[in-house]
C-alpha cells in the first residue's frame, strides 16, 4: 500500500488521484473481493492495536 500512504502534514487533493488506478491489483472482481476481505481483516487488527494504544488514529478514504 506504499503508493497510497500519505505522510502527516501533507495536503491531499483527491482530484489528483485516478479513481481507476489498478497499481496494486489487476485481477478479476471475484479475486478482488477476496483480497478486500483479507485487507479488511488486516485493517481491523491494526485498528485494534491503535485503539488499545490510545495515541494514533487512522483515516481511510475509499472511493467506489
Amino acid at each position: 500500500m506504499h503508493p497510497y500512504r500519505i505522510e502527516p502534514g501533507t495536503v491531499v487533493d483527491l482530484s489528483q488521484w485516478n479513481p481507476k488506478d489498478k497499481t496494486i491489483f489487476s485481477g478479476k472482481k471475484k479475486a478482488g473481493r477476496a483480497k478486500q476481505r483479507q485487507w479488511t481483516q488486516h485493517l481491523e487488527a491494526l485498528q485494534e492495536l491503535l485503539y488499545a494504544e490510545g495515541r494514533h488514529k487512522v483515516l481511510i478514504v475509499l472511493q467506489a
